[in-house]
């Protein structure tokens, strides 16, 4: 595992699921969590979880209002 950070987020999102705890990238192997963004979908937000070395992204189908 590299020490530089990407500065790219991949278009692609993942489906996945979180199961008992969802730490490490499926793509990378960084070990230390997520970022969150935020995208709209109708009235509500789908909250995307963002690799922060590597910029793969997730979905475990976590909704919400903002």
């Amino acid at each position: 595992m590299g020490e530089s950070l990407s500065e790219k987020v991949s278009e692609e999102i993942r489906r996945v699921d979180a199961g008992e705890e969802l730490r490490v990238c499926a793509a990378c192997g960084y070990e230390r969590g997520f970022h969150v963004s935020f995208l709209r979908d109708g009235a509500e937000y789908r909250i995307v979880l963002i690799c922060p070395n590597c910029g793969a992204r997730y979905d475990v189908g976590w909704r919400g209002k903002v």
